[in-house]
């Protein structure tokens, strides 16, 4: 199989894994418009790791995405598919090297981007008040993806090792 074939398919597995997580282990917010706490930062995060900055990207904003449209969530796609891609873009590319101290670093800077990134557009859409009711529960949701991830980092690393996504 040809390099650009395997980037999608990873790409397109990588997006559904993000999608069903999302989509899967939710908890929903009190007194927003469809807003949810997940887990799926965490696979963003695994995903940006194993696969790089562009596709990386590609498969968070298109999961992502898609689970807010399931959840019925539309005012919220535009902003996900923006704040997750991007996500996973800087994650990617901060990654280059793999080590757990970075995969760390990045796993933070992850969910300061996902935490600020909502609290923007969601001051910007619904107002100040709303996206201050909202913020502990991003916070929540980015304490959550990081415990994951870190979790999940030695697994992360043998598949990284054993099925060569260095060579994509």
């Amino acid at each position: 199989m040809n390099n650009k074939i395997k980037k999608i398919t990873y790409s397109a597995i990588a997006a559904a894994i993000i999608f069903i997580v999302t989509w899967t282990i939710k908890l929903p917010v009190p007194a927003t418009s469809g807003a949810y706490i997940n887990l799926g930062d965490s696979m963003i995060y695994l995903s940006a790791y194993l696969l790089g900055g562009p596709i990386g990207a590609i498969a968070a904003a298109v999961g992502s995405a898609l689970a807010d449209t399931a959840a019925g969530a539309g005012v919220y796609i535009p902003a996900t598919f923006v704040i997750k891609g991007l996500i996973g873009l800087i994650f990617g590319y901060m990654l280059k090297k793999k080590s757990f101290p970075m995969y760390a670093i990045a796993c933070v800077l992850g969910g300061a981007v996902m935490t600020a990134g909502y609290a923007l557009y969601e001051t910007a859409v619904f107002g100040f008040a709303y996206a201050v009711v909202s913020l502990p529960f991003n916070l929540i949701q980015w304490a959550g993806s990081i415990i994951v991830a870190i979790v999940l980092y030695p697994m992360a690393a043998r598949i990284y090792k054993a099925a060569h996504f260095n060579a994509l």
